[in-house]
């Protein structure tokens, strides 16, 4: 007995002292600075200083390893003010020559037109469980290369910080506004050689969330957006002025040769996306890295590559080059104050047409739609001629599907008649391939809420140990067969889902004389804070009649309704569950 009470208390000691080693982080920032300054000649300066602990291995011999700084060379300054490493017992390690490698960005690869850029990739040495790694540099811009102070933080970092400092500094005679989202720091006024100067120092902040899809647009991670940009409009102003005219007569050309045989408007357009989504190879390069400089059209078309920006442009100027109305739009991060935004807040751009009196929200990067069509509710879609913002509706989120099926001879000859909603369709002369289905034999009509088709399949069933085992075929875009049921169960933030799930299923399975079912009777009614669920599974005759059905109305899932979601996703995903059982007699 008193052997048993030991080793009990030992196993207690051994889990005290593993307890908090799982719940530590890799890494902690003892202090980190930001500090962006708007010189009066139009010159720029972003200082970054980081102290920076280590405490897994996993962080000091990957996560932390290497700094990562890419910069313009022909139109900014890298300064290294300082990078060394302060060992546990206090010895400094600072960084040789051969620690600072400069390479081509990962981004710029395949891309020519941007082999001038540059990262620095700062490796640091000597660390060790304990070390802290001090880095501090600067990136200078020559006047003009920035337009003005433009910037876009999400706040909380890949691992706690004890004290975090940013800085905003601008000429007096420079409107600087800002918008400061889920977090309350000490924010000071003041100053300095006729410059405005606005400090924020927040302390304790917890590492980043982990958990997937977790976005500053959910209201999840806070942020900050500042600029000296006046509006909105002479944000995008930057942009748009680089874009290629409406009457391009290059373009036009382009355009009439592509389209030499269509008719329709929709069939021009379907042809024109798929030459820049699927010719144009599609560049990395973000706009921030870019300096917010895009490339002409015609030179786009003659490298066969462009940044999205660039895409953006070429598919806008085609599409007005024969008349078909196209705006190139803007998808921003967060909801933040009007007059806060510049061009860093832009999360997507994309270009909204209007087709035989129909609307499109075209991605040049492939053929469906446009995802930051789906999230205008959320977050600001403007302009980007003049920073209007638009607004967009029409979408239809219905799956509904019938299906008499046959079994015989471990075939199912099934017939299907469906009706899905125009979220789930590419834009395409050929949309049924999208759902799985042949346009070859397939009888469908397309209108502005989606597609109406009917088609027919032979599929062979599975025989195992004399009992035929068929699957319930249904939608390939439906929930079932997203990554949602593999989350976790449990969730600090909200959960957006891109569109709300209406899922209607009815099968009628004509069961031959030699089979039997062996599937139980089954009614199941699910109703929760998330939404309903019912299946239905009755014999009558030799007729299965099977239903299944999902309603998640919104869109949003918040933490307190995300058990139940996740509850209606996996038992909605489960095969077992979507399995006929019939014994072969």
């Amino acid at each position: 007995m008193k052997k048993q009470i030991s080793n009990l208390i030992l196993l207690l000691i051994a889990l005290l002292w593993v307890q908090p080693a799982v719940a530590s982080s890799e890494a902690e920032y003892r202090k980190l600075s930001k500090a962006y300054t708007l010189h009066t000649d139009g010159s720029q300066e972003f200082r970054y200083q980081m102290e920076l602990t280590l405490f897994t291995h996993t962080a000091m011999n990957s996560t932390y390893g290497e700094s990562f700084i890419i910069y313009d060379p022909r139109y900014q300054e890298l300064k290294i003010h300082a990078a060394y490493t302060v060992q546990k017992d206090g010895n400094i390690v600072k960084a040789p020559e051969n620690a600072f490698v400069e390479v081509l960005p990962r981004s710029a690869v395949h891309a020519p037109a941007y082999n001038h850029l540059k990262e620095m990739v700062v490796v640091h040495t000597g660390l060790e469980l304990g070390a802290t790694i001090y880095l501090d540099y600067s990136i200078i811009s020559k006047p003009g290369y920035l337009k003005e102070l433009d910037i876009y933080e999400e706040l909380q970092q890949t691992s706690p910080v004890k004290e975090y400092q940013i800085t905003l500094s601008a000429p007096e005679n420079k409107p600087l506004s800002y918008t400061l989202h889920g977090l309350n720091g000490k924010e000071t006024l003041s100053k300095e050689n006729g410059n405005q100067v606005v400090k924020w120092t927040f302390r304790n902040l917890p590492a980043s969330s982990r958990a997937p899809e977790v976005y500053a647009m959910n209201g999840d991670v806070p942020f900050l957006t500042a600029t000296t940009f006046p509006s909105e409009k002479e944000a995008s102003q930057v942009l748009y002025q680089q874009f290629n005219s409406k009457n391009d007569v290059q373009l036009l050309t382009v355009a009439e040769a592509i389209t030499e045989n269509a008719t329709q408007e929709a069939e021009k357009l379907y042809l024109l996306l798929n030459y820049v989504s699927n010719e144009i190879d599609n560049s990395r390069v973000s706009l921030q890295e870019a300096g917010y400089r895009i490339r002409q059209a015609d030179e786009v078309i003659n490298t066969a590559y462009g940044t999205l920006a660039e895409k953006v442009n070429l598919l806008s100027g085609l599409l007005n080059a024969l008349n078909i109305q196209a705006d190139p739009v803007a998808l921003y991060k967060v909801n933040a104050q009007p007059g806060t935004y510049g061009l860093s807040a832009i999360q997507e751009l994309f270009v909204v047409a209007s087709a035989d009196n129909q609307s499109y929200y075209l991605s040049p990067l492939g053929n469906t739609p446009a995802i930051g069509a789906f999230l205008a509710d959320l977050v600001p879609v403007l302009r980007v001629e003049n920073g209007e913002r638009i607004s967009v509706n029409g979408w239809s989120t219905g799956i509904d599907y019938q299906y008499i099926i046959r079994l015989a001879d471990q075939q199912a000859e099934i017939k299907t008649s469906a009706k899905v909603g125009n979220s789930f369709l590419p834009y395409s002369a050929t949309p049924l391939m999208a759902l799985g289905v042949s346009d070859t034999g397939a009888d469908y009509r397309r209108g502005k809420e989606g597609i109406s088709f009917e088609a027919t399949e032979n599929r062979g069933v599975e025989e195992k140990g004399g009992y035929l085992l068929f699957s319930l075929p249904d939608c390939p875009r439906s929930i079932a067969h997203g990554m949602y049921s593999g989350y976790n169960t449990k969730r600090k933030e909200n959960l957006t889902l891109v569109y709300p799930v209406h899922e209607s299923y009815r099968y009628q399975i004509e069961i031959p004389e030699n089979l039997e079912l062996s599937t139980p009777a089954t009614v199941k009614n699910i109703s929760n804070k998330a939404g309903t669920l019912s299946v239905s599974v009755q014999q009558n005759g030799n007729v299965l009649e099977v239903t299944r059905t999902l309603e998640i109305p919104n869109r949003k899932i918040s933490p307190s309704e995300y058990a139940d979601f996740r509850d209606l996703v996996v038992q909605w995903s489960d095969q077992q569950g979507k399995t006929i059982l019939f014994k072969v007699k």
